[in-house]
């Protein structure tokens, strides 16, 4: 049967078109009379699309500190680690710094240092953060890094070999986050640096050589023939830090790849556990916390020393 309709007017045909006027011309925005002449109306912005989700969910790894203290380590996000009161608090802390962690890389401009931070980091630029997923995968007993001497936890995810663009990435994270505390503590006198907030306190002076101390002894970690640079004793800390980062990652690239799990127990400089293991993947995230940890309380330590 046809869908033709009698008309005085010709057989009708149901129009295509939203009028039989022809199609309704969309509206411009309403010009606002106070603005200077010739100026276009301001579009509304586009609804940004909702970036992908994470391929899988964000591994957190928990290291239990004697008295129940807890620190919280995300090995997929070179160097992040934070620490709470105990593990259920760690627990709620967990996604906030993440966020926290994830927004600078991104003023730092590394928002591409690997494919899970790409991807996490698309997420918070998108607005969707709430959205990343953290899934506890091990709780282990362990010294957590504001513990020095004491061992720290192994975990299984260390006991994988690094990839070349892991040792790249870990690297570049640990130079950044040197680069950040060079510019931080730029501006100090001599006197702001050696100032201490308390007699069994740390000036910012000794911290910095603290942190190039622990360089090389993480360093120490990787093979007991691992050779310590010569040090230049004009040599500033922080450019002794940055040599032997660069020491190491060089000596970790040489190293092929079918090696690079072994399980060491090192004869020099051991912690408190004369058998405590390692691996090159436990040595390089706990070189990067150590670095983040810091990093975290160096701006309010300048500030201090600044006022003093």
């Amino acid at each position: 049967m046809s869908e033709e309709k009698g008309s005085p007017f010709g057989p009708y045909r149901p129009k295509q078109q939203e009028s039989p006027f022809g199609p309704v011309p969309k509206r411009k925005p309403p010009r606002d009379p106070f603005a200077p002449p010739g100026e276009e109306p301001e579009r509304p912005a586009a609804r940004p699309q909702r970036p992908p989700s994470l391929t899988r969910p964000l591994a957190l790894l928990v290291e239990v500190a004697p008295g129940g203290a807890a620190c919280g380590h995300v090995p997929s996000l070179p160097g992040l680690c934070f620490r709470a009161g105990d593990v259920e608090q760690l627990a709620r802390v967990a996604p906030a710094k993440v966020v926290e962690y994830l927004r600078w890389l991104a003023a730092e401009q590394l928002s591409d240092l690997t494919p899970v931070v790409r991807e996490a980091a698309a997420l918070v630029r998108g607005g969707f953060g709430g959205e990343i997923e953290l899934v506890k995968r091990e709780a282990v007993a362990g010294a957590p890094l504001w513990l020095s001497g004491e061992p720290a936890a192994l975990f299984q995810s260390d006991r994988y070999a690094l990839t070349d663009e892991e040792v790249a990435a870990h690297f570049r994270f640990a130079h950044q986050v040197t680069r950040r505390m060079r510019l931080l503590v730029a501006g100090l006198f001599p006197a702001q640096r050696a100032w201490k907030p308390a007699p069994d306190r740390r000036s910012i002076a000794e911290t910095l050589a603290h942190l190039a101390d622990c360089a090389w002894w993480y360093c120490a970690r990787l093979d007991d023939a691992l050779p310590e640079p010569d040090r230049d004793p004009e040599l500033p800390a922080l450019d002794l830090l940055d040599q032997r980062l660069t020491v190491a990652a060089e000596w970790l690239l040489q190293v092929p790849l079918d090696q690079r799990m072994a399980v060491h127990v090192p004869a020099r400089h051991p912690s408190l556990n004369p058998a405590e293991p390692w691996t090159h993947r436990k040595v390089c995230r706990r070189q990067a916390e150590h670095l983040w940890e810091h990093l975290q309380g160096l701006p309010r330590a300048v500030q201090m020393a600044a006022d003093a």
